[in-house]
């Protein structure tokens, strides 16, 4: 069972009421399967957190910013507070490894859930404030939110998700994007809302809210997520003028084929899967990213091509599970992550996606890297020149933000790192 104070050692906040942090950090579904327990779960100060945010951080800006208009303000703060930033916000504390859940939540990936650990920071919020007041939360929450107010105004993210969705669709599709209530839950006092963005009959995103404009806007935002991706697939799609060399589409075939329907987790990465991405690269051989039990599942898949079976690899740059193959004359690399890159000033590990991708090949779904990954993949490498190669090619057809934005909080990118990518895509 996580220990509260460990928190408290890791983020620095000491409660006097500790009952009031193991409410914060208790998920309704551990009480699902605890009856027993003798505190309530954390919505009720889920609630009280949301009303504390919006107060300090719109009174935050009035002060910060005498110059800016109301609507700008309103923009900011509602970009301040949405489930993204705080969510990203408990990423930075790892509430979500204290978190008391239920087995079955945790199981499902209820600890890195953005819905959970949005509502988890809020109940820290809400406890923070009953416990000490609002000078304590006002110190707690202003170093998270300084350095985020910097990076929403260079990158103007508090621009409306819905005003953007629909220049989008509108220049690129020629379709006006629509919204749908699809779900009403909860008490009068608490309603919750569920809204579909809609383009062409299509559901693009759907988002919650205590409210429907909350709701529409948080669907907005995923809908372009969602139409940013589609929009560039379709460009990869109509537009790599290279193909794979012959050997390596016949070699290719060979590793889809034998893997189908088998449980294991795989993508295709490395300058193969820039080239099917639209980047134009020389590919030579395959490289397929798993995880360490994958690695085997692969070797054993295709035993007869293995010339290095599947184990610990290490070299003086590098460590990973490993297995080499030879498929029809071409080498196919298996690599198990965390892939553990050894840097002068400290080794550092490539841990497996959360999210991959798939593209057609020949009739088959191809499970393939994302752009996005691929270019923190190499900077995590150091290889220069394929950054500024995928980089480029990401500023002139477009890229995922939100993608991008998520993999970097998944791989524990450094600061520096990440503001140079950034950079790079501007």
């Amino acid at each position: 069972m996580p220990d509260p104070s460990d928190f408290e050692n890791a983020s620095g906040l000491t409660f006097r009421d500790h009952s009031l942090l193991q409410r914060a950090l208790t998920h309704r579904s551990y009480l699902n399967e605890h009856p027993e327990f003798a505190l309530e779960d954390n919505e009720r100060l889920e609630f009280l957190g949301d009303a504390v945010l919006d107060f300090f951080v719109g009174e935050y800006l009035y002060h910060r910013f005498p110059e800016m208009r109301e609507g700008r303000l309103t923009s900011l703060r509602a970009a301040l507070v949405c489930e993204e930033a705080l969510a990203r916000f408990a990423r930075a504390l790892h509430l979500g490894d204290y978190l008391l859940m239920g087995h079955g939540e945790v199981e499902s990936g209820g600890r890195k859930r953005p819905a959970t650990l949005c509502a988890t920071f809020e109940a820290l919020i809400g406890a923070l404030y009953l416990d000490q007041g609002m000078e304590a939360v006002d110190r707690f929450v202003r170093r998270l939110i300084e350095p985020e107010i910097a990076r929403i105004l260079a990158y103007d993210l508090d621009k409306d998700p819905k005003s953007l969705l629909q220049e989008l669709s509108q220049g690129e599709l020629q379709l006006t994007p629509t919204y749908r209530t699809v779900a009403v839950r909860g008490p009068d006092h608490a309603r919750e809302f569920t809204v579909e963005a809609l383009i062409g009959g299509r559901a693009y995103g759907r988002g919650v809210g205590r409210s429907k404009r909350a709701a529409a806007q948080e669907a907005a935002r995923q809908a372009l997520r969602t139409l940013k991706e589609d929009l560039r697939r379709r460009h990869v799609e109509n537009n790599v003028t290279s193909q794979l060399p012959d050997g390596l589409r016949r070699a290719l075939l060979v590793v889809l084929d034998r893997l189908a329907g088998r449980d294991v987790t795989w993508a295709l990465t490395g300058s193969a899967a820039l080239l099917l991405n639209g980047v134009q690269v020389e590919a030579h051989d395959l490289d397929l990213t798993t995880d360490q039990a994958g690695v085997q599942a692969v070797a054993d898949a295709l035993a007869e091509f293995v010339v290095t079976p599947a184990g610990w690899w290490e070299t003086d740059e590098l460590a990973s599970q490993f297995a080499r193959l030879q498929v029809g004359g071409v080498q196919v690399d298996v690599i198990g992550r965390p892939f553990v890159i050894k840097r002068p000033g400290g080794a550092v590990a490539i841990r497996p996606w959360a999210i991959r991708h798939e593209i057609d090949f020949e009739g088959r779904k191809l499970p393939i890297i994302p752009l996005e990954a691929e270019l923190i993949a190499y900077a995590m490498m150091g290889r220069e020149a394929k950054v500024q190669l995928i980089a480029d090619h990401l500023r002139t057809h477009g890229y995922d933000e939100g993608l991008l934005r998520e993999l970097i909080a998944d791989q524990d990118l450094p600061e520096e790192t990440s503001r140079k990518l950034w950079e790079l895509l501007q």
